[in-house]
This record gives structure tokens, C-alpha cells and sequence, in this order.
């Protein structure tokens, strides 16, 4: 069963032989892709619905009010208000409103709608008084229908709906795009500087086998600019050398290093200073999809270089990156040296974590193809990953780990 017919069918059941029987029509929209388990709304949009109540039997309605919210799922510590709320009365026994009463038995309807604003005043939790609306939270219409005096007499049901900032990511280098244009193979590092973007050198100094001591330099490289869209594919290359030949070819092999994509949502624990010796900040890294790696063959070379490349696929439901007081939605291309047999002196020094952005759409012009050799192919990301240390670790250095960010249903596609 969808959240959707949980929160509808489920209630109206629940209230159905005591109460009128109230109905939220799923709100519709021209922009809301086919197979979503709720409706999908973009910038400018508008949430349109209807309610129908249908009494069975004789009751006296005193009032139906629609409600529209969208809210940060937080820590407790953190009392926030929705940062999106409206309100609209449909109907009410003030007798402004037609029908007069609402008694017998009979239906009514009523249509709604509720223009979504691209932006909203966020001083209150200390960050802007133009912020941009964010995708990364939970929308829902709400519907209250009253009978009595009494809070017992109160009917209400809900529904979801996701929202998608719109921001599509900035073209390719012209190599690169020349490259997609012709169906070939963009070019390395070497050939198109701009194209690609240099991230964080991996020194990983350990033992191999035990006793033998070994250095090697990872050079990671990403497909620049480093703003992908979700469903899109992220590019990246490994360069790898020691002057150990040996323990250059175990540890330059495609299992040697784990690529991941992580996401990584910081809050803020709590909205004025935070109580002596209590950290001010949470932080939950997870890893949302795994790079497929392979050996790279045929580059002018030392003797002590070997060359890695591969791609990682954004998930399509991934939501855009925020950076919406107190929280911060980020993502990471994190690479980790994982080789069999090999034993870093620390741990963290194997690690390389560099930062991305994901967005709602891809860039205009042809899309990339992807380079996967035949027999590869992308899997869903093991749940856990073989690095998980390398996550905590991430953790660790980003904040404490005691909050977990709460699962919202938003696996839209596009």
C-alpha cells in the first residue's frame, strides 16, 4: 500500500461509521510523471485538488478547511515550524458561504489550489528572508473537516506531494561535449584540463603481505563541472603509481579502491546556543550508489603509472543538494583504497572524499553514453558496503553520529 492510500482509505475507513465521510481527491498536475506514487510539482507549479464529503447519514458539518505545509524532518531537539504553510477555508456555517448548512444526507464538493512560492523568508531559524524553497522535505496537504465543538469531532487526512526546484547542470567542457557529439571517448586529464576536475591525492603508505613496506599515489579525477544531474552519470579516473611493480599491480587493480557516492546531511542540533559539553551539530553519511571500475589500457605511460576509469550513476529519485538553515543536504564522490592483502598505517589516509552537487535536470545538448565495458554493470549499492569504517570516519569529521535522517518516500522519477 502508497503513503498516499494509507492516509486517505485508511482514515475515512477508521471514521466512516460515526463520522461524514470526507475524501481528499489526489491533487493533479500536468507536470507529474507518469508511475509516481504521488503527484510531482516544479518551480511555479500549483497544487490543485478537490474534496468531496458525502454524508450517509444526517450529520451537521460546521466546517472544511484545506491546508498545504512543507517541513524539515529534524532532530527533536530542534522545534521548527513548516517553512511553506497556507490555508484555505471551503467552506463554514458563518452563512457566508453556499450552502448555508450543511445537515442531510447529500455531497459536496470543492475544488483548491496553492501556488508554490520559489522562495521563503527563513529569518526566524537564523538564514535568509529570500531562501530558496528546497525539494529535501515533506509536503502534504492536509484536510480538516469539523462537526462539534470538541477536538474528538475533528476529521482529518493528508496527502503527499513531492517538489523539485528546477536547476539544470552547466554544459561540459568543449572536448568533452565534442566527444559526446561523435559517440568517442572524451579525453583524459592530459588532453583536456578543463574538462576534468584533479580531487584529493591518496597517499596510502602501508604493509602488504605482513611486512612489506609499500607507498602509492592515487590521483583521482572527476568529469568537470562536478554539478550532475540525478539519473545522470558522474565520470571519473584513476591514476595510480609506486615504483614497487608488484605491489603497484595488486594495488591498481579495479578491486582495489572502492568509489562511492555518498550523501551527507548536517543539522543543527539546537536553535539557540547548544548546552555546555553537547556537540552543536549532527551529521548522517550514507553511501547511495558504488562506482564500477575498470583498467584503463593503452595510455603513454612510466613504467610505474597504471591508469583506472569508471562511472557511477546518480539514483533517479536522489534528491538536489540544500543548504537550508539548519541543514545541509551535500553529496561526495568518496574513494577508498580497499586492496586484499594491504594494510594502510592509518586508516583515514586512504580515504578521499570530494564534494559535488546534484541537481533536478541534465544539461542541454547531447547526453553522455556510457563507457562500461561489456560484462560491466551497475549495481544498487551493498547494504553495508565493505568500507562502511571509511563512512563513520566521514561521520566523524563532519560531526556526531547519534541522529539518523528519518526515510521520506520520495523515489519520483523523472
Amino acid at each position: 500500500m502508497s503513503v498516499l492510500e494509507a492516509s486517505i482509505e485508511d482514515l475515512v475507513k477508521s471514521f466512516q461509521d460515526t463520522m461524514p465521510l470526507p475524501a481528499l481527491e489526489n491533487p493533479t498536475t500536468i507536470d507529474a510523471p507518469v508511475g509516481n506514487k504521488f503527484p510531482v510539482y516544479y518551480d511555479g507549479g500549483t497544487v490543485q485538488g478537490s474534496v468531496r464529503i458525502n454524508l450517509e447519514s444526517p450529520q451537521t458539518i460546521r466546517s472544511v478547511v484545506v491546508e498545504v505545509e512543507g517541513e524539515l524532518q529534524l532532530p527533536s531537539a530542534y522545534d521548527i515550524s513548516p517553512l511553506w504553510h497556507e490555508k484555505q477555508k471551503l467552506w463554514d456555517s458563518s452563512g457566508s458561504f453556499d450552502p448555508r448548512s450543511i445537515q442531510s444526507t447529500g455531497e459536496w464538493n470543492w475544488d483548491f489550489s496553492f501556488p508554490i512560492p520559489t522562495h521563503f523568508d527563513n529569518t526566524v531559524n537564523g538564514g535568509s528572508p529570500r531562501t530558496k524553497l528546497p525539494g529535501f522535505m515533506q509536503y502534504r496537504v492536509l484536510l480538516f473537516v469539523k462537526r462539534g465543538k470538541y477536538l474528538s469531532d475533528l476529521v482529518e487526512l493528508q496527502t503527499l506531494f513531492a517538489y523539485i526546484p528546477r536547476e539544470r547542470a552547466p554544459p561540459p567542457s568543449p572536448l568533452r561535449e565534442l566527444a559526446y557529439h561523435q559517440g568517442t571517448a572524451p579525453p583524459g586529464p592530459e588532453d583536456d584540463p578543463d574538462g576534468w576536475k584533479q580531487c584529493k591525492t591518496i597517499n596510502a603508505k602501508g604493509a602488504i603481505f605482513g611486512n612489506r613496506e609499500v607507498n602509492m599515489t592515487y590521483r583521482p579525477y572527476l568529469a568537470n563541472p562536478t554539478i550532475y544531474p540525478r539519473g545522470g552519470t558522474i565520470f571519473y579516473r584513476i591514476e595510480v603509481s609506486g615504483g614497487d611493480s608488484q605491489a603497484l599491480d595488486l594495488l591498481s587493480s579495479p578491486s582495489s579502491i572502492v568509489v562511492l557516492l555518498t550523501r551527507e546531511v548536517q543539522c543543527k542540533r539546537f536553535k539557540e546556543t547548544s548546552p555546555r559539553g553537547v556537540d552543536d551539530h549532527d551529521a548522517d553519511v550514507r553511501a547511495i550508489a558504488q562506482g564500477v571500475t575498470w583498467t584503463l589500457a593503452g595510455l603513454p605511460g612510466d613504467n610505474d603509472t597504471r591508469f583506472l576509469e569508471g562511472e557511477i550513476t546518480v539514483p533517479p529519485g536522489t534528491d538536489s543538494s540544500v543548504a537550508v538553515t539548519p541543514v545541509q543536504l551535500n553529496y561526495s564522490v568518496t574513494f577508498v583504497v580497499t586492496a586484499a592483502g594491504f594494510s594502510p598505517h592509518n586508516r583515514s589516509d586512504v580515504i578521499s572524499r570530494n564534494p559535488i552537487r546534484v541537481v533536478s535536470h541534465p544539461a542541454l545538448g547531447v547526453r553522455p553514453v556510457s563507457r562500461l565495458p561489456p560484462g560491466y554493470e551497475q549495481k544498487a549499492t551493498a547494504r553495508p558496503t565493505k568500507v562502511d569504517w571509511a563512512l563513520s570516519t566521514i561521520e566523524t569529521t563532519l560531526g556526531p553520529s547519534s541522529w539518523k535522517l528519518p526515510v521520506l518516500h520520495t523515489n519520483y522519477t523523472d
